[in-house]
């Protein structure tokens, strides 16, 4: 070894000596946080199925076109109030027009030949008496008396078949003139012009949808299709609980009027109608809350939960006061109502947890990952972390 290394390697035998005789430094005492906590419970209440509706009119009245033609000119917007009789659109009637006016030629022209057939039949008529005198007293044969009498008949004839093509003229005159009282198309009774279905220019055929009315002062009902497993769940008059967001923030109980058993091939599902004291118009987003069955279900608030990524968390006090993280798994994301002393878990058709609408208690179905009894930290500080005090205040 050469002579001028030998102190450099006594100095780093006693640097790493020195190292090694002292102690590991301290770990650094936990931080204290505050936030409010919450004991979790079952809860047991009637678990209701969600089904998504709209607000409609007891009364509405689709008005179809009973005449062909192009629409010539709109009187009346959506969202117009109507009165009954009023018009809302008018449909080009020349072709009809024009047909009237034929019927009125071919009534005329019919006339006028009546009146000759039975001038000529009148003539027919003098002859036969005539002859029938004559052939009385031999003067003519039987041959033209026999003559005379089916020309009279032939012209009676043709006065009939000649009365019964003018009286057909007739109907069919009184028929186009009556189609023409429905070019223009009226309400047919006091209420909101809610839909319309063609504009100015549009051609339209008899049979097509023009518009919708609704009936205001008939009242209204929340509307929903249900799917086919709940037919022989679901019957008119059961209580259900019903959810519009527009008429009040909390969901409130009302009653089936009405459940119609037909289910649609196309969907698979059937309508259902609950009675609905008030609204301020059709087409309102509402929900229909069916009782299903009686549920004890671990949930807790959306506010007890973290996202961490594709993870739900939440942050779980000890019994010596440390947070410790969890990994959750959830199920459904439920609104939580109490109605006149009776508790109701509606169903939100979320998958993950949801911030709660204004008014209203989200909770989420626990699966694992937090157990009855377990206390969690409510609206946990973002600095928050596994291993940090809770103070209790």
């Amino acid at each position: 070894m050469l002579p001028s290394l030998r102190p450099a390697l006594l100095l780093a035998a006693i640097l790493l000596l020195a190292a090694c005789g002292q102690e590991t430094p301290e770990q650094p005492e936990p931080r204290s946080i505050s936030a409010k906590t919450l004991r979790l419970a079952p809860t047991q209440a009637r678990e209701c199925t969600s089904l998504t509706g709209q607000v409609q009119s007891r009364n509405s009245v689709t008005l179809a076109s009973k005449v062909s033609g192009t629409v010539v000119e709109v009187m009346a917007r959506e969202g117009d109030t109507l009165a009954a009789g009023q018009p809302i659109l008018r449909i080009d009637d020349a072709e009809l027009r024009q047909r009237e006016q034929s019927m009125r030629s071919s009534a005329g022209q019919a006339t006028l030949e009546a009146k000759a057939l039975a001038a000529r039949k009148a003539q027919a008529k003098a002859s036969l008496d005539r002859l029938q005198k004559l052939l009385d007293q031999n003067a003519v044969s039987r041959d033209d008396v026999d003559r005379a009498r089916a020309e009279f008949e032939a012209l009676a004839s043709q006065e009939k078949a000649m009365a019964a093509q003018s009286a057909a003229a007739g109907f069919q005159g009184a028929e186009i003139r009556a189609l023409m009282q429905y070019s223009t198309v009226t309400s047919p009774l006091a209420g909101v012009l809610s839909r319309r279905h063609v504009d100015l220019g549009a051609f339209v055929q008899a049979g097509t949808p023009l518009a919708e009315v609704d009936d205001l002062h008939s009242g209204f009902e929340l509307v929903a299709q249900a799917d086919e497993s709940l037919l022989g769940r679901i019957e008119q008059g059961m209580s259900v609980v019903a959810v519009v967001p527009s008429l009040s923030e909390a969901p409130f109980l009302t009653r089936l009027s009405a459940v119609v058993g037909q289910v649609d091939p196309m969907n698979r599902s059937f309508r259902i109608k609950a009675a609905l004291e008030s609204a301020p118009g059709p087409g309102l987003f509402g929900k229909i809350c069916v009782p299903t069955r009686d549920a004890r279900k671990l949930l807790v608030p959306t506010s007890c939960l973290r996202r961490r990524g594709e993870l739900t968390t939440a942050l779980l006090v000890d019994a010596e006061s440390m947070l410790r993280l969890r990994i959750v798994k959830t199920g459904g994301t439920y609104q939580k109502a109490d109605i006149e002393g009776r508790t109701f878990i509606l169903q939100t058709g979320a998958d993950r947890p949801a911030a709660a609408p204004e008014g209203a208690e989200m909770l989420v179905e626990v699966l694992s990952g937090l157990s009855e009894g377990d206390e969690v930290v409510v609206d946990a500080p973002d600095v928050a972390r596994e291993g940090d005090r809770l103070v209790r205040g």
